[in-house]
């Protein structure tokens, strides 16, 4: 098949219908599990070798088509007195759960919110936070999420540019709104307290802390208003409040991301968005029971946290227990209570490192642990597998990759398709691409590094008012993700954000190998790899590290580090300096901030020209 007909062959494919593109699924399914004989074109993303994971009936999902709050919600009327959020000890019932939310709508409508605006969610996790959220949705209004920590000119910038006149925010943060909201259109700042949705014993004691002290937030301006004041404003509308209907492609959340550019930018996403990739999660996992607990302590803000972590479990009765300060956590507490354990790679280093976890015997009430937002090291899979074995777990680290302009997964790693060091499959109804980085033919060769570009019923509607970078990103009917991953044996392993990569001498130097090298070293707890200047070779690679307790720099280990590079990866890839510290930066969301180690770097390329 030559450029041109296979360009037509895909052309084909794409004008299919919805009904059309299923029965095909069941036909290669076939063929690749080898229950009927016929030919394979060769090319991946046509022939979809992955579908032998899938059943004939997990092929054939229907979708439902209603907001996110019906769909939560019709899926618990038969459970009402289940508990649908904890909250340090305090338990919701859907029935309270969804009495807030009606008592919220009314309080929106007292202040003006109505159907199509777009209202900031500035939250960590709280109950208020997720009330607020599907009240918003009941309404036909947007939610907005902004991480609460962001800077003052990112929520003045944020709120401008999505024309957003309300916002709820905790009380610690409501200060950084008010040194800006003079140059935003922000008519009312509804201002949360984490005690707010505290039992009261536990309130009693919070409100004597010097926490509360610090954060409890008060001033004379008119706009800011207590949620306790808000919640009160429902009082006065005694109507029927009337609960808007599905729409197809309605603008439901839109969530605040830096995607594949770097650039801040809106992902504007639908009920349809949300409610997909639960139906696509269950097609995978089977491990979640009414009744069962989550740990939510992935954010509201955050793709993986509000779809994963809240309306996930919500749907199908599993509570969250909501975690507004991951770093507070109780490790061994949760550990004994929790059924489902959802966290991102520092997280699973965290539980390996405490003492207090190490004394757990019996960890046979873990039903499923999933690790995303950023990449595990294949060693830290290893350890955190045996640490679940031996503690009588029958499950094991399960994986994925996802971003926000998908909601939050794209594949996913679990049972037979889930190798160490592997992202697993695409979700089901999603297909997958690699594609030359730079000539942006379809890959056919596996173990081939190519940029993945996915399609299927959880991309994004677009970027919000943002036409250029929505072009750039969703082409031809594929979402452009700048990540680099490679096939291997029908499974998905992923090497690298693409402006990650670095070019040695014109020669792709993927930073994720060399961490995978080094972190084997009994010397080094952590590790993350950047590009540098170098004033011929342009760039070369540059290890930070930090070392275990008990270990000192010296020439001797870096030596040892060297030889282990040397063994183990190409001339390219060896790192051309190595810098020591005492811990790696983080952002906001927990992952190991690369771009403060380049802006670092930067600096230094800077000074050393200035001279």
């Amino acid at each position: 098949m030559n450029k041109e007909q296979l360009k037509e062959y895909k052309k084909k494919i794409s004008e299919l219908s919805e009904k059309e593109k299923k029965l095909r699924n069941k036909y290669l399914r076939q063929l690749v599990t080898g229950e009927i004989q016929g030919p394979l074109i060769g090319f991946p993303s046509i022939d979809k070798k992955w579908l032998r994971f899938y059943s004939e009936e997990g092929l054939d999902i229907e979708y439902p088509k209603m907001t996110m709050y019906q769909y939560m919600m019709n899926k618990n009327r038969d459970h009402m007195n289940d508990v649908a959020l904890r909250y340090f000890g305090n338990k919701i019932t859907f029935k309270e759960f969804d009495k807030r939310i009606n008592e919220t709508v009314k309080s929106f409508k007292q202040i003006g919110i109505k159907k199509g605006d777009n209202v900031t969610i500035c939250m960590p996790n709280t109950p208020e936070a997720v009330i607020g959220f599907y009240a918003l949705n009941y309404m036909g209004a947007t939610a907005a999420m902004i991480h609460p920590k962001s800077a003052q000119n990112e929520i003045k910038d944020f709120v401008n540019e999505i024309d957003s006149r309300k916002i709820i925010i905790l009380d610690k943060f409501a200060p950084v709104l008010q040194n800006v909201i003079d140059e935003t259109n922000i008519e009312n700042a509804i201002v949360v307290s984490a005690a707010d949705s505290m039992p009261n014993p536990l309130k009693f004691l919070y409100k004597r802390t010097k926490d509360y002290k610090k954060d409890s937030f008060k001033t004379d301006d008119k706009r800011f208003i207590s949620w306790n004041k808000f919640k009160n404003l429902s009082k006065n509308d005694n109507s029927e409040i009337k609960e808007e209907s599905y729409e197809k492609d309605r603008l439901s959340v839109i969530l605040r991301t830096g995607g594949s550019t770097g650039t801040p930018k809106g992902v504007m996403l639908s009920d349809d968005n949300f409610n997909t990739m639960v139906e696509q999660f269950f097609q995978n996992e089977d491990n979640f029971q009414r009744g069962d607990k989550l740990l939510a302590m992935m954010p509201v803000f955050h793709g993986f946290g509000l779809c994963s972590s809240i309306h996930l479990p919500l749907s199908v009765g599993v509570s969250p227990n909501l975690i507004p300060e991951p770093k507070k956590i109780n490790l061994g507490k949760v550990l004994k209570e929790e059924n489902h354990i959802i966290g991102v790679p520092t997280f699973l280093d965290a539980i390996l490192k405490n003492e207090k976890v190490q004394k757990i015997k019996d960890l046979t009430h873990i039903k499923y642990v999933v690790s995303g937002g950023d990449a595990d090291t294949d060693k830290t899979e290893e350890e955190f597998n045996r640490f679940l074995k031996s503690r009588g777990c029958k499950t094991v680290l399960c994986k994925g990759y996802g971003l926000a302009e998908m909601v939050a997964g794209a594949t996913f790693a679990c049972g037979e398709y889930n190798e160490i060091g592997s992202i697993g499959i695409p979700m089901v109804d999603t297909d997958f691409m690699l594609v030359d980085p730079v000539t942006k033919e379809e890959i056919k060769e596996e173990g081939k590094v190519g940029e993945m570009c996915l399609s299927g019923p959880t991309v994004m509607m677009g970027y919000y008012n943002n036409k250029k970078e929505t072009d750039e990103c969703l082409q031809n009917g594929w979402l452009n993700t700048g990540d680099l991953a490679v096939w291997k044996d029908g499974l998905l392993y992923f090497k690298q954000r693409k402006g990650d990569m670095i070019i040695n001498s014109g020669i792709n130097v993927y930073p994720r190998e060399i961490e995978r090298v080094l972190i084997e070293h009994e010397a080094i707890e952590s590790v993350t790899v950047i590009g540098v200047y170098h004033p011929y070779k342009k760039q070369v690679p540059k290890a930070y590290i930090k070392l275990k307790e008990g270990y000192v720099v010296s020439d001797k280990l870096i030596n040892e580090f060297k030889e282990l590079c040397k063994k183990n990866l190409n001339i390219y890839s060896n790192p051309y300096d190595y810098e020591f510290v005492n811990e790696l930066p983080q952002t906001l969301l927990g992952k190991v901030n690369r771009k403060a180690l380049k802006d670092k770097e930067k600096t230094k390329v800077l000074t050393l020209k200035s001279k």
